[in-house]
C-alpha cells in the first residue's frame, strides 16, 4: 500500500509540475503545421536596426525559415527569445535542399547577443570580424544545426554561455575520419581568437535530464525549461538520445581560446559505432585552456576521445574530469606548423571504463590510445614521406616537441579493466616533464607494484615477461630524468581548482558503470 501511494504521489508531481509549466493560453502561439517566417523575420531585424533599437524581443511560438536564405542579423540588433514560453526557430523542410537555416552574423556587428531560443536545425555563422565589444551566444538551445551549431571564423570576444547542443541520430555524422567541411560539431572555431566557451552541454539523454540539473548552474536551468517545454506541453517528438556528435568543440588556428566547466557527453561507444572525432579537436592552435569539463562518451581511438592537440603551443589541460578519455598531443601536417610545445597536463581525473573488447588493433594500441599520449607522426613517417609512420621502437626521436608538462594527474579503471599508462611515444625524454605525482587511485597497472606511481611508456617498449591483471602490456621501465617543482609550470590561477561535480550524474557504460569520485586518494599500496 505504501509503494502504491508513493507511486500514485509521484504521477500527481509529475503531473503538477507539468500543468505549471504548460500554460492553456500559450496554446495559440504554437502550431502544429510551421509557416514560413523567413521574410517577416528579416523584416524585423532591418526594421529594428534602422530605428536603432538594439533588442528584437522575439514572441513565443515556433517559426519556420527557409535553409538557402539567412537571415542577416544587422549591425546594431540583438535578438532575444520569449523567457516564460520558447521561442523556436526550425528549418523548413525543403525536398530540393538539405541545407539547414542559419542566423548570419555580419562583420559589422558589436556587440551584440543571440540569447533564449530554440534553434532546430538552425545555426548561427558569424562572419569574420574583430568585436572590440564581447558578443554573447547564451541561454540556448541547439538541436541538430549542420556542420556546426555555432560557426565563427576570424572573429574575436566571444562568450558562448549556458547552451545545451543536441544532436540526434538522424544528424550524426556519416564521415569517420572528418574533416573540417564534413564534421558534425557543436562549436566550429577557425582563426578566432581572446573567446570564451564555458558552462555549455554538449550531447545527452534526454531521459536522465533530472540527474544533470542538479548539479549544473543556475544560468542553464532556462535552457533546461526551454527542452521540457518542448517535450511536455507542446509534445515535440525529439529521441532521448541526443548525443550523436562527431566533436563537442573543434578549434582551427585559432588564439586564446578558453574552454571552461562544460559537460561533454556523447555517450554511445559502447553501444554503437558512430562516426565520431575527438571530443575537443585543437590544431594549430595557441594558448588553449581546458579547465574543469566533464567528458565522456566518444570512443577511444584515433579520431575519438579526446582532448587532442595537433600542434600546439601554450596549452593547459587542468582539473578536467576524463571518462575512457585522453589527452593527446600530436606533432602532424593538419596545420601550418609542426610544432607542441609547452602543454601542461595538471590535475585531471582520468577513469578507464570500457575493457580490452573495444581496443583498436596493434600496431595503435599503446601509442596512441593511453591516458596520456604524444606521437609525432610527422616524424615517424620520415618527414611525411612514407605511410604508415613506424611503429616499433626504432620509431625517431621527435625535434618538433619541448616543455610537456605532466604533473598531479590520477588515474583510475572501473573493476576488471587494466588501468592507462603516460605514453610518451617518440617524444625526446629531455622534452618529458613527468614526476612521480601521477598516481592511480585504483590498483596499479603491474601487478607487483610497490608503489602507485602510473608507469611511462616509450617507444612502444613492453616486458615480455609480465602482463596486467586483465591482459594489458606493461611498460618496460626506462630511466627518465628526473622532474622536480612542476607547479611552476601551471600558471598561479589555475593551481587550485577543483574537479567539479558534473561527474554525480552519471553512471556510464549503459547505465551500469558507478563513476570514482576525483577526491579518491591515491591507491594504498598495503591494501
Amino acid at each position: 500500500m505504501k509503494t502504491l501511494f508513493i507511486v500514485v504521489f509521484t504521477l500527481l508531481f509529475v503531473c503538477a509540475q507539468s500543468q505549471e509549466l504548460c500554460q492553456a493560453k500559450s496554446a495559440a502561439y504554437y502550431h502544429t503545421d510551421v509557416e514560413d517566417y523567413t521574410d517577416i523575420l528579416q523584416e524585423l531585424i532591418d526594421k529594428a536596426s534602422d530605428s536603432d533599437q538594439h533588442a528584437l524581443l522575439l514572441k513565443p511560438g515556433r517559426f519556420g525559415l527557409r535553409g538557402q536564405d539567412p537571415i542577416v542579423l544587422k549591425p546594431g540588433v540583438s535578438m532575444h527569445g520569449n523567457k516564460d514560453e520558447p521561442t523556436i526557430f526550425t528549418t523548413l523542410v525543403d525536398l530540393h535542399s538539405n541545407e539547414s537555416a542559419t542566423i548570419q552574423v555580419p562583420a559589422a556587428s558589436i556587440g551584440w547577443s543571440v540569447s533564449g531560443i530554440i534553434f532546430d536545425n538552425v545555426n548561427i555563422d558569424i562572419q569574420p570580424q574583430q568585436n572590440a565589444e564581447v558578443a554573447k551566444i547564451e541561454n540556448n538551445v541547439f538541436l541538430n544545426g549542420g556542420r556546426g551549431s555555432i560557426k565563427s571564423s576570424f572573429g574575436s570576444n566571444l562568450l558562448i554561455d549556458s547552451n545545451i547542443f543536441l544532436r540526434d541520430h538522424a544528424h550524426a555524422g556519416t564521415v569517420f575520419i572528418p574533416k573540417y567541411d564534413t564534421t558534425n560539431a557543436g562549436i566550429v572555431f577557425q582563426t578566432q581568437e581572446n573567446s570564451v566557451i564555458t558552462n555549455n552541454i554538449f550531447g545527452m539523454d534526454l531521459r536522465q535530464m533530472d540527474n544533470i540539473i542538479p548539479h549544473v548552474s543556475a544560468d542553464l536551468q532556462s535552457s533546461f525549461k526551454k527542452i521540457k517545454y518542448a517535450l511536455a506541453c507542446l509534445k515535440l517528438k525529439w529521441d532521448d538520445q541526443q548525443g550523436f556528435l562527431a566533436s563537442a568543440i573543434q578549434l582551427y588556428s585559432t588564439n586564446e581560446i578558453t574552454i571552461r566547466a562544460n559537460i561533454m557527453n556523447a555517450t554511445f561507444p559502447d553501444t554503437m559505432p558512430i562516426a565520431q572525432d575527438h571530443a575537443i579537436s585543437v590544431v594549430g592552435s595557441n594558448q588553449t585552456y581546458v579547465v574543469q569539463n566533464f567528458i565522456a562518451g566518444w570512443e577511444l581511438a584515433d579520431f575519438g576521445g579526446a582532448v587532442r592537440f595537433t600542434s600546439a603551443v601554450d596549452s593547459y589541460v587542468v582539473s578536467n574530469y576524463l571518462a575512457n578519455t585522453a589527452v593527446m598531443m600530436y606533432v602532424a601536417n593538419h596545420a601550418d606548423f609542426m610544432q607542441v610545445d609547452n602543454l601542461v597536463v595538471y590535475n585531471n581525473f582520468l577513469y578507464r571504463f570500457l575493457d580490452h573488447n573495444v581496443d583498436p588493433p596493434a600496431p595503435l594500441d599503446g601509442w596512441l590510445y593511453e591516458g596520456i599520449t604524444f606521437f609525432d607522426f610527422w616524424t615517424a613517417r620520415r618527414n611525411n614521406t612514407i605511410r604508415p609512420p613506424i611503429w616499433n621502437s626504432s620509431v625517431p626521436i621527435s625535434p618538433h616537441a619541448h616543455n610537456i608538462v605532466i604533473t598531479n594527474n590520477k588515474f583510475g579503471a572501473a573493476q576488471g579493466i587494466d588501468p592507462n599508462v603516460i605514453s610518451m611515444g617518440n617524444l625526446d625524454p629531455a622534452q618529458a616533464k613527468v614526476d612521480k605525482k601521477n598516481c592511480y587511485v585504483t590498483r596499479p597497472l603491474i601487478p607487483t607494484a610497490t608503489n602507485n606511481r602510473v608507469p611511462l611508456l616509450w617507444r612502444q617498449n613492453y616486458r615480455s615477461d609480465m602482463s596486467a591483471s586483465f591482459g594489458g602490456k606493461i611498460p618496460t621501465h626506462f630511466k627518465h630524468p628526473k622532474s622536480r617543482k612542476l607547479i611552476q609550470h601551471v600558471p598561479e590561477e589555475l593551481r587550485r581548482l577543483p574537479v567539479l561535480d558534473y561527474w554525480k550524474a552519471f553512471t556510464l557504460r549503459n547505465a551500469t558503470v558507478p563513476m570514482i569520485s576525483p577526491e579518491a586518494p591515491c591507491f594504498n599500496m598495503l591494501y
